[in-house]
């Protein structure tokens, strides 16, 4: 296994967990709806990178991982992404 995809795997579950929670503490301060869905899209993605820092390491979860549901959560990121700008205040 490359060292390289560890550590990128690892980087993107973990910048996703910072931005989620800093995305979270926006929104209970300001209630802004526009950052309740960008709080989704970082959910989204660090349960992407969660399973695929597993399927490093967990034969089962690769399955999942490289299945084509997987990119359903990128599907489902693009639409909140397109929602979230799309939204008025």
């Amino acid at each position: 296994m490359e060292i390289a995809i560890i550590f990128l795997y690892a980087g993107i579950t973990i910048l996703s967990l910072i931005l989620l929670t800093t995305t979270l503490f926006s929104y209970t301060k300001y209630k802004n709806p526009k950052l309740l869905f960008v709080c989704f899209i970082f959910f989204f993605l660090f349960i992407r990178g969660l399973l695929l820092s597993i399927g490093l390491f967990y034969d089962q979860v690769v399955q999942i991982t490289s299945s084509p549901y997987i990119w359903s959560f990128d599907l489902l990121v693009l639409i909140l992404l397109y929602a979230a700008y799309s939204i008025k205040r």
